[in-house]
């Protein structure tokens, strides 16, 4: 069913209750209008029947000539004066006949041994009976709408707190250091204390982010020690010189492996110092520096998994970021690129609107296995930290795998950038 908005529905509301209450008013009338127009009708009959009746015995003759409304027919009499046949069959009293020629009241009164007949048409009342029926429709439609419009217009104001509200909430933000309380701006009604609920929930959710920060903060301070020693230790027994050639490679690549955690541990540090980014100095970025920097730091690594580099790249792309943010996301962006390759070329192009990265050569089998379509993320370690980083900067990250898997990555910078 449509969604409709909480203001329509009070519009909608009222323009119910407006035809329900014309709805009742038009049927009491129709049916006070009935009623009056009857009490009037058989007063009218029966004084004016009792009138020609008196005169019709006095002196025997036909008391009243045929108008509009009144017919005066007698049992014996011949002509205009006698009876239509419908009505001889009636008794002395007072009837109420409706056929083809209209609605009649008839009052029979018994003269002397013969029945006159006095008979009120009512036929020009239809008349009036359909004007008042169009008036009352016209009525319920005016009502109706009347009502829809003051319960729009109304239902504006009433619910202006709440839109207040709304407007307050949607720019909170988990991760400030402080809780810009909302109960305080609102009254103690409803709307307060759907704002001190707000004010509630907020407070939890500050206490979770508050937690999540100090996880991680202390968990990648923790980790750099036991990284240390780890990178340390390497660094000795590459410098020592009595490794051959296989633990020599075993070595770098644990020592590469060293670095890549040591970049997760940045973005995981980067995470959980972000809301401080607007009380530090934001600087400025070169794209294509902090490229060709990471490139000259990652040859050996690309080198040994035989992976050619093309660079395109275009001078004087800045960001309005620290280095060391732009540095970590676009370390991580190369390291996933060539996570699970063997071989082939890495293409990355440098313009001043994204960061394109891409791997152009499908698996081998000498590679590790690539991960299949539903793992993707979870396989490449470190991308989804990436992608709150991004999100915390504005940043877009949109990644691709071709044929055999091959991945592609492209980081927008939401026009940001400038040449």
């Amino acid at each position: 069913m449509p969604r409709v908005g909480l203001r329509a529905r009070v519009a909608l509301t009222f323009a119910g209750l407006g035809f329900v209450v014309s709805a009742c008013v038009a049927l009491v009338a129709v049916h006070f209008s009935d009623s009056y127009v009857h009490r009037l009708v058989d007063e009218m009959l029966r004084v004016e029947g009792e009138y020609l009746r008196a005169r019709y015995a006095d002196d025997g003759r036909t008391p009243h000539p045929h108008t509009r409304h009144f017919y005066v027919f007698i049992d014996d009499a011949v002509g205009r004066n006698a009876p239509p046949p419908e009505l001889k069959a009636l008794a002395p009293g007072f009837h109420e006949v409706q056929d083809a020629a209209g609605e009649r009241h008839v009052a029979v009164y018994d003269v002397a041994g013969r029945h006159l007949y006095v008979v009120l048409d009512i036929g020009l009342e239809s008349r009036r009976e359909r004007r008042l029926a169009r008036d009352l429709i016209a009525l319920v439609v005016f009502g109706t709408g009347l009502s829809a419009w003051l319960g729009w217009l109304w239902a504006g104001r009433a619910i202006e707190p709440v839109r207040r509200l709304a407007g307050h909430v949607e720019v909170l933000d988990p991760a400030r250091r402080d809780i810009a309380k909302l109960a305080p701006e609102f009254a103690e009604d409803e709307v307060g204390a759907l704002a001190q609920a707000f004010d509630r929930y907020q407070e939890k959710l500050y206490e979770y982010v508050r937690r999540e920060r100090a996880f991680t903060a202390d968990a990648s301070h923790e980790l750099r020690t036991p990284l240390a020693v780890i990178r340390g230790a390497i660094e000795v027994m590459l410098d020592s010189g009595q490794c051959d050639a296989a633990t020599e490679a075993r070595l770098k690549r644990m020592l590469r492996g060293s670095d890549e955690l040591g970049d997760l541990l940045d973005a995981l540090l980067l995470l959980a110092r972000s809301d401080e980014r607007e009380l530090a100095e934001l600087g400025r970025a070169d794209v294509d520096a902090v490229v060709r920097q990471l490139l000259r730091e990652r040859t050996d690594a690309l080198h040994e998994k035989r992976v050619a580099v093309e660079h395109r790249g275009a001078a004087g792309v800045i960001v309005p970021a620290p280095q060391r943010v732009l540095r970590i996301v676009i370390g991580n962006l190369l390291r996933a690129a060539t996570q699970f390759v063997e071989g082939g070329t890495l293409r990355i192009d440098v313009t001043p609107e994204a960061l394109r990265i891409e791997h152009a050569q499908a698996l081998t089998a000498a590679a590790e296995p690539a991960p299949r379509p539903g793992e993707r993320a979870d396989r490449i370690l470190g991308l989804g930290m990436i992608r709150r980083v991004c999100e915390r900067w504005g940043w877009t990250l949109r990644e691709q795998y071709g044929d055999g898997n091959a991945p592609s990555f492209e980081l927008g910078f939401g026009g940001g950038a400038r040449g």
